[in-house]
């Protein structure tokens, strides 16, 4: 399998022995914050690895980055409510806090968004952002994600229906990184 192209980091599929490094700040307030993640244990994060190894169709897909020449996942990205049958995904990320500000987010989804294009031969990656979460909305539109609307109690965010920006990417809306 192809990975996303990330310089500086290498990029390969979440593994189980990920589950540590990822919960120590995908289960952080400031992190879970502006999403509606549910996770708040290694063994919550460890549920995701294994339906991301499930291998099916339709299995979420979640990428490690890990700085070269390190050995702890600071990010990931990847796709759920993937659509084998329209070629659709809508793609996710998150950064470890003290690596926020240096461009990891953009660079991720930009290279899974062209990855999910190139190498999945999907034709619509979208993403969705509750409206407060102007940082996930500047990535996307960075990335030549487009916003399409809003969609009214889309998810559950700690048990509350709440709203969130639709964008959409089309193969030619994301570009490479100059």
């Amino acid at each position: 399998m192809l990975l996303p192209h990330l310089p500086g980091f290498t990029v390969r599929p979440v593994r189980l022995d990920d589950a540590a490094d990822w919960a120590r700040y995908a289960c952080l307030p400031e992190v879970k914050e502006f999403t509606s993640s549910t996770a708040t244990t290694v063994d919550d994060v460890l549920a995701v690895i294994q339906r991301t190894l499930a291998g099916e169709a339709t299995s979420p897909i979640h990428f490690a980055l890990v700085p070269q020449g390190g050995d702890t996942l600071v990010a990931t990205v990847g796709f759920h409510t993937i659509s084998a049958l329209n070629g659709t995904a809508e793609i996710t990320y998150d950064v470890a806090p003290a690596h926020w500000g240096r461009g990891i987010a953009t660079a991720a989804c930009r290279a899974a968004t062209l990855w999910a294009f190139e190498v999945k031969g999907w034709h619509r990656v979208q993403a969705t952002t509750v409206l407060p979460h102007l940082r996930s909305q500047r990535v996307l539109e960075r990335c030549g994600f487009r916003r399409e609307g809003l969609v009214r109690h889309f998810r559950l965010v700690r048990g509350v229906p709440t709203d969130y920006w639709l964008y959409s990417a089309i193969p030619g809306d994301v570009r490479p990184a100059d």
